[in-house]
């Protein structure tokens, strides 16, 4: 990685954590339906209204030993992991983009590429602490893919199959997902997961997406195997699919679609 590489990565980081404290704020507020546009962040606790020197990602935490300033009631370790997470994601989409030139990863591409990424981390703590994917992040996630799209055109990269790969994608694993909601009444899938992969699928390609369900599948798996084991008993309750589908999503963004192709290679299949 080269010097003007790194000081991008660098600059997108702090970026990245800027407004992954924003996402927190739509973490708390949006499952309660507290307007994210309106009024000041203030501490959960007791309400006391915060300054910029409470706010400041990452490090603000670290310094007041994660405790509010005014109460001192502990603050979650959610806020800093959000940040960092936001920070990382966005170094990652543009390295992943640049192709060893720094300058060339600045594109609308990874302007999508950072909004989808942001809507996958709300989605992901939402839905495991409400079990509710809300509709402003699978809506949030196509204006990630418009971006996309238009970089696409930008650089004449959108051609027919282009499309037809996104349009196919969109269905492909939402699909699925409503006809087990269709044949189980609902109680199997919910309509969130529903729309949040079909959004998904419109941005990653038909083929990306479905490795991105079966890596959901395995991580959940994993997930509800090392609960079980920490727990030493069965754990009540349901698990949402959510965090998982937005994980293996995220993850898919970047290798889906060459492990799908390497895949099918093995069996000398091109498609």
């Amino acid at each position: 990685m080269g010097f003007l590489t790194a000081y991008i990565a660098t600059i997108i980081f702090v970026f990245g954590a800027v407004i992954g404290s924003f996402l927190n704020v739509l973490i708390y507020r949006l499952p309660i339906g507290m307007d994210f546009k309106k009024g000041n962040s203030i501490c959960p606790n007791c309400n006391h209204k915060l300054n910029w020197k409470d706010l400041f990602p990452l490090f603000s935490w670290i310094f007041l030993g994660g405790k509010c300033r005014y109460c001192k009631a502990p603050i979650s370790k959610q806020y800093p992991i959000v940040e960092a997470l936001n920070g990382s994601a966005y170094v990652l989409s543009y390295i992943f983009l640049c192709g060893g030139n720094a300058i060339e990863g600045l594109n609308l591409k990874l302007v999508g590429y950072m909004i989808v990424m942001s809507a996958l981390i709300v989605v992901s703590w939402i839905d495991f602490k409400h079990q509710i994917i809300p509709d402003s992040m699978w809506i949030a996630i196509l204006v990630g893919g418009l971006f996309i799209v238009g970089d696409a055109l930008i650089t004449g990269e959108f051609t027919k199959g282009w499309i037809i790969t996104r349009v196919v994608g969109f269905f492909t694993v939402s699909g699925l997902f409503f006809l087990i909601a269709l044949l189980s009444g609902g109680r199997a899938m919910g309509g969130g997961d529903i729309k949040l992969m079909a959004a998904v699928g419109f941005v990653l390609g038909w083929k990306a997406v479905i490795i991105a369900l079966f890596m959901s599948a395995v991580l959940g798996v994993i997930f509800s195997i090392g609960r079980k084991l920490v727990a030493k008993a069965e754990m009540k309750g349901v698990i949402p699919f959510g965090p998982f589908l937005a994980m293996g999503s995220a993850i898919c963004a970047f290798v889906g679609e060459p492990i799908f192709n390497a895949y099918l290679s093995m069996f000398n299949i091109h498609i």
